[in-house]
């Protein structure tokens, strides 16, 4: 037995406060970033925290009378929901509980952090507000760390299964965390208070919230702000104000994609930068522009998994070939809905081969169906195809391109994105994007061991 209250009270209880406050950081960046999967995971650590500071400052003998109930019941209440989130998070972006936190984030990100703080002063001030809520008695308590243990390691299994596929850091540290957290909610409904067995369970808890929070660090730390590189090179000024920025892990997803086709090396990057323009010319709002460029930067994913001698095969597709090619848009869609996209970023990657008239593939939507967004991408898409230096035959002029463009609004286009972008041919304001080279150059110098990896 290690009787330490004033270690408990003194050091554990600014240590869960920092934490907190930096998942409310992590949060409001997972906003800004339009990744689900930092926003979700900083909500599952801001609970984590948030409510084990109420065990925390519940410590006998100081803020409140002893109320080893509330101490109890309190840890519980932050272990479950955290496993709630985690459990939330290995959902698919269209999924339709995710698309309400998606379409409400800031909403809720206020009002969970608003409840938390509520939720601490209320303890401070009517401790025996634990009394209303009986987790802690048998088979209750057992149940509840039953059903936590369950999530964490559902959770675990589903971030291992995606970690195998885009070796994502945040991945791994799910993984691992989830693991430790499932060890943690196991030894704090077997011990008792100040055991050797009830310190063990603080010190896996503050190490799982860490590596959750070290996850996200490591995925985005190394961020290469498109925007920035575009303005710097060419001088838009009218983008400066546009933040759009991709992690190191997907930037290795977008190299290892250009790896497998060699005739395509910056082609996800130009496609975004077009894309943006005409997005401009048509004054969509900034968020629906980074949606835009996140699903730009990364909408051929899917070609990881097309067998190099079809991408880059010399002459005419067969048919069995094409059915091959085309089902790539699905492929990058069912990677990148579990890996923190949003429902406009996947509208883009799965739509982008959309025609007007109902034509195109993967689902053979026609006019309104299909996103603006993927309707946009489309006309920058087919645009840097065909200026673009192909296996099959030479790049072609901007004149020779445009006119294929224009001849098909209507059918391949929406009449309207096309009307935009030979206005903003004709006028010299589409900005060529050769800026690409330094970043995909020095990419694919250094990762090409991960992207075979990942092609393979």
């Amino acid at each position: 037995m290690w009787d330490l209250p004033r270690f408990h009270f003194y050091v554990i209880s600014p240590t869960l406060l920092a934490l907190a406050v930096s998942a409310i950081a992590v949060g409001w960046t997972g906003i800004r970033l339009r990744d689900m999967s930092a926003l979700m995971l900083a909500l599952a650590i801001l609970s984590l925290n948030g409510f084990f500071l109420i065990h925390a400052i519940s410590t006998p003998g100081f803020i409140v009378a002893d109320q080893h109930h509330l101490a109890g019941v309190s840890s519980q209440v932050a272990m479950t929901t955290c496993a709630v989130w985690i459990f939330l998070s290995t959902l698919s972006s269209d999924h339709s509980i995710i698309r309400i936190v998606s379409k409400y984030r800031r909403s809720i990100v206020v009002g969970w952090v608003t409840i938390i703080i509520l939720m601490n002063i209320a303890a401070l001030i009517y401790p025996s507000i634990s009394n209303f809520i009986r987790i802690d008695f048998t088979p209750l308590n057992y149940l509840m760390a039953f059903l936590t243990v369950f999530l964490y390691l559902w959770a675990a299994k589903r971030y291992f299964q995606q970690f195998r596929l885009v070796k994502f850091p945040l991945h791994a540290s799910i993984v691992f965390g989830s693991v430790l957290l499932t060890i943690t909610e196991c030894v704090m409904v077997t011990t008792m208070m100040w055991t050797l067995a009830w310190w063990l369970y603080h010190a896996i808890l503050a190490v799982s919230a860490l590596m959750l929070l070290f996850g996200i660090i490591a995925q985005y730390r190394s961020n290469v702000s498109i925007t920035q590189t575009f303005h710097q090179v060419d001088g838009y000024p009218s983008l400066d104000q546009l933040r759009i920025s991709i992690s190191s892990s997907m930037r290795n997803l977008i190299v290892a994609t250009e790896t497998k086709d060699e005739y395509t090396a910056g082609h996800n990057y130009r496609v975004a930068m077009y894309g943006l323009q005409l997005a401009q010319a048509m004054n969509l709002d900034s968020e629906l522009m980074r949606a835009l460029a996140r699903g730009g930067l990364i909408h051929d994913v899917g070609k990881i998994q097309i067998p190099g001698e079809i991408l880059n095969k010399p002459g005419k597709l067969d048919a069995d070939e094409r059915i091959v090619i085309e089902h790539h848009p699905v492929i990058g869609y069912e990677i990148c809905k579990y890996i923190g996209f949003m429902t406009e970023e996947l509208s883009v990657i799965r739509h982008h081969h959309e025609k007007w008239d109902g034509t195109g593939y993967p689902d053979k939507l026609k006019g309104t169906e299909i996103s603006q967004l993927a309707r946009i991408l489309a006309i920058a898409d087919v645009y840097d195809a065909l200026t673009s230096r192909r296996s099959y035959r030479e790049p072609w002029s901007q004149e020779r391109a445009l006119q294929v463009i224009v001849e098909g609004s209507g059918t391949h286009f929406d009449p309207e994105c096309v009307s935009a972008f030979v206005r903003l041919c004709n006028s010299g304001e589409l900005v060529f994007p050769e800026a690409m080279g330094h970043v995909y150059g020095r990419a694919l110098g250094t990762q090409r061991t991960a992207a075979n990896r990942l092609a393979n």
